[in-house]
């Protein structure tokens, strides 16, 4: 039998398909059935990861989420106040090879609210996989450590976070 290209390229595009449809494929469902979902991993799960999330410093980021947090992936982002009150740990989900992960310092929009920004995504493969990443945001100059503090996360929305506490706070389900 002699092939030609016209008669390669095809067999190889079915190839190259049917490779990136098994890569996707998760689970061991039997036909018919759903397969079932990962769990979401935690900081602690990634390796190299510090046990309670990234590193303390503006920029650290790790897939997973900080220790104790737990995930809400109905939603596509939050924040929340480090053991640091001028650091934030903001939470995005997306995809593990293509994380969002925001500058590394939030912009002052008033006395009592930020902005965290991300960078251009770039136009990379990305896989689709919905996981958390946990990037270390810091605070600029005149926030309040003590007080009440709006964030807007990026596209996702704005979260409220108490004055005081630590506690994640989740962006609107919407965005």
């Amino acid at each position: 039998m002699r092939t030609t290209p016209g008669t390669i390229r095809p067999a190889v595009a079915a190839l190259g398909v049917l490779a990136v449809l098994t890569a996707c494929a998760s689970g061991d469902a039997e036909p018919g059935e759903s397969p079932t979902a990962d769990p979401v991993p935690t900081a602690a799960d990634t390796p190299g990861a510090a046990p309670t999330g990234p590193e303390p410093s503006p920029g650290a980021w790790v897939l997973g989420l900080p220790e104790g947090v737990t995930p809400q992936t109905e939603s596509p982002a939050g924040a929340g106040r480090t053991e640091d009150d001028m650091l934030l740990h903001v939470v995005t989900f997306g995809s593990s090879t293509c994380p969002a992960v925001p500058d590394p310092t939030a912009d002052l929009t008033g006395s009592d609210a930020v902005t965290v920004t991300f960078p251009d995504p770039g136009d990379g493969p990305c896989t689709q996989d919905y996981v958390p990443a946990t990037a270390v945001v810091a605070l600029p100059d005149g926030v309040d450590p003590e007080a009440e503090l709006t964030v807007t996360v990026g596209i996702w929305g704005d979260v409220t976070l108490p004055a005081g506490s630590t506690e994640m706070v989740w962006t609107p389900a919407g965005g």
